[in-house]
């Protein structure tokens, strides 16, 4: 069975500050996740060893200095790791993103990107699990992400008479300070996050060769 696993975190606001909000998504194939899961814990535990940072404290992307940054970056990119992100422009958007409900919407609609070109480049997967931060997921959206999902990426498919593989959509919530694949995918994000919010490219350079997938959206007016 094709299975794949996505660890997403996101940088910005869908709030009124800020012009831009990125969502990025480690992707690791499922013979990789248990290796991954243990140098995830590994590389955290040692950074913060080094930088004499109490075990409890969680490392934030948005907290990092530079050369740290670096560091983290280097050793988190891997051939175990594929980088999807999508980076929305909030000056462009239509919908004025104030309530609750508004950003769930937004925010499910950009996940959905995200696994709609896993499908779309994988038509063979039956299995995609999502991995979220607890703290950044909004009640309401954690009751509707997994039938949205199956909603847009399944249902419209077979209402356009398309062959659909069966896909089960398996949503995972943590507290991010357990779990270090979405601290490693915080640090990812705000680091892609720096080229549009602060025209900081360096990172972005670092990464680039490990991004699979990356969409600015809306594609037609994006930094307009």
């Amino acid at each position: 069975m094709k299975e794949v696993n996505l660890f997403i975190d996101e940088s910005g606001n869908l709030g009124c500050d800020g012009r831009y909000f990125l969502i990025c998504a480690l992707d690791i194939e499922n013979n990789m996740l248990k290796t991954m899961t243990r140098r995830a814990g590994r590389i955290i535990n040692r950074f913060k060893e080094t930088k004499k940072i109490p075990k409890t404290k969680e490392i934030k992307g948005s907290y990092l200095k530079d050369d740290a940054r670096v560091v983290l970056i280097k050793k988190i990119l891997d051939h175990g790791v594929k980088v999807r992100y999508i980076v929305l422009d909030l000056k462009q958007t239509t919908m004025l993103l104030t309530k609750a409900d508004d950003k769930n919407a937004c925010y499910n609609y950009l996940v959905q990107l995200l696994v709609r070109k896993i499908v779309e480049d994988n038509p063979l997967v039956e299995k995609i699990n999502i991995y979220l931060d607890n703290r950044s997921v909004k009640i309401g959206n954690r009751l509707s992400l997994k039938p949205y999902l199956y909603n847009k990426l399944v249902l419209e498919q077979l209402e356009q008479e398309k062959h659909v593989q069966k896909i089960d959509f398996v949503i995972n919530y943590f507290e991010s300070e357990s779990c270090y694949l979405i601290q490693w995918a915080d640090i990812i994000a705000n680091s892609l996050f720096k080229k549009y919010n602060r025209h900081i490219t360096k990172f972005y350079q670092m990464i680039k060769p490990y991004i699979v997938y990356e969409s600015l959206f809306p594609a037609k007016n994006f930094g307009k």
